[in-house]
């Protein structure tokens, strides 16, 4: 037997004795020292240690991957051999870190149909405004949202609260396509001005699709249309004129356990006679201050471009998701501040919440509001 082999040999029953300290989110390789003869590579499999000889591969470029047990393994060409892409998809495949193969065509070379892209699995999806703040990942998610909302008293509502029941759904078709519905519910209005009332939100729903993709420096851009019905209930403000369509923009970008998220759009109604036209902003920042737990401030913003036609006169309009087509807007400002948190209960579960109230001296219908959310994402 070649001296080289025993060379090999030895290393591999030193590495299988030491294997249990190495913690599972610092990968360690082991190089083997030159010998004399050729230099024949051997991989490692799971759960045998057995040998297996390969050829045109140098021996000082076998490693092993702290997770090469549990077979939680990119299977990238810096990841070790011997790995298995069973964990692709899970936090174990290691997606974004460095040489775990994410800059492919999909995350660890093993995405099933309609999952969402996981090379980014470190970011956390905004909170407030949930109709137009849109995350830039492509992804498969169910969340379930509510909001209780409460109104000033010198509003044109004289006062109250509305709640909003709803479900959104967003699914992934590639790493960069994914089809978004954003808004739908149920709502229940409590005016001290007008009494209680209660119906069905309009719905809407669009694309969305990823222009910049960078897993190795985790950012993204991405850009999308969203489209408004008129079907909703009129005795909660929704149903009124023609239709409108959101154009947006929005980015991400990661700093090691900080995110950074903005969104840009335009609001455009298809009659702007009885709907308000604007222009909005969203800004995110949270951070991981303990495991799987992340805190966070949001910020939304609406500049209204063009008054409606529909209520002559009134100064007041109704945000993210009412939209009044008040006669005297034109030029008014809303800017609101939120806090909150966000915890992963798993990898594939979400529950977030936040807080937000004015920071304008307008409110609108804006007092404060409370927003819950709970994402099962795929």
């Amino acid at each position: 037997m070649r001296i080289s082999h025993w060379v090999v040999i030895i290393a591999v029953l030193q590495c299988t004795a030491d294997a249990s300290p190495l913690k599972a989110s610092e990968p360690e390789f082991i190089k083997f020292a030159d010998a004399a003869g050729p230099k024949d590579a051997f991989s490692v499999h799971n759960d045998t240690y057995g040998l297996k000889e390969t050829s045109g591969l140098d021996v000082t470029q076998v490693g092993f991957h702290s997770n090469w047990h549990s077979g939680n393994c990119c299977g990238g060409s810096a990841c070790g051999y011997g790995c298995q892409c069973s964990g692709c998809g899970q936090h174990g495949c290691g997606c974004g870190q460095q040489g775990c193969g994410c800059g492919g065509s999909s995350c660890c070379g093993c995405r099933k149909l309609f999952q969402s892209d996981h090379c980014f699995d470190g970011f956390i999806e905004p909170v407030t405004n949930p109709v137009r703040f849109i995350d830039p990942r492509s992804m498969t998610r169910l969340r379930g949202l509510f909001i209780n909302q409460l109104i000033p008293e010198d509003s044109i509502l004289g006062g109250g609260d509305l709640q909003l029941y709803a479900a959104q759904l967003s699914v992934a078709l590639n790493e960069r396509l994914s089809v978004i519905a954003q808004k739908d519910g149920y709502i229940t209005l409590q005016s001290d001005a007008l009494g209680d009332s209660s119906g069905w939100g309009d719905l809407a729903c669009g694309f969305k699709y990823v222009l910049v993709r960078d897993p190795e420096e985790q950012f993204l851009l991405s850009s999308g249309l969203i489209y408004e019905w008129n079907q909703g209930s009129s005795d909660v403000f929704q149903g009124n004129g023609d239709g409108l369509w959101t154009f947006f923009l929005t980015m991400g970008q990661e700093f090691d356990t900080a995110h950074f998220v903005a969104t840009i759009g335009w609001n455009i109604p298809n009659n702007p006679n009885l709907e308000s036209t604007s222009f909005y902003y969203s800004l995110h920042l949270d951070n991981e201050i303990a495991e799987d737990f992340y805190a966070l401030l949001e910020m939304n913003g609406i500049q209204y471009t063009r008054s409606g036609g529909l209520l002559p006169g009134v100064t007041t309009e109704g945000g993210d998701l009412i939209n009044l087509g008040a006669g005297d807007v034109a030029g008014n400002h809303f800017l609101s501040l939120a806090v909150g948190a966000v915890y992963k209960l798993s990898e594939s579960v979400h529950l977030g919440g936040a807080w937000e109230f004015p920071l304008t001296q307008r409110k609108d219908l804006f007092e404060s509001r409370t927003t819950a959310t709970l994402s099962f994402i795929y």
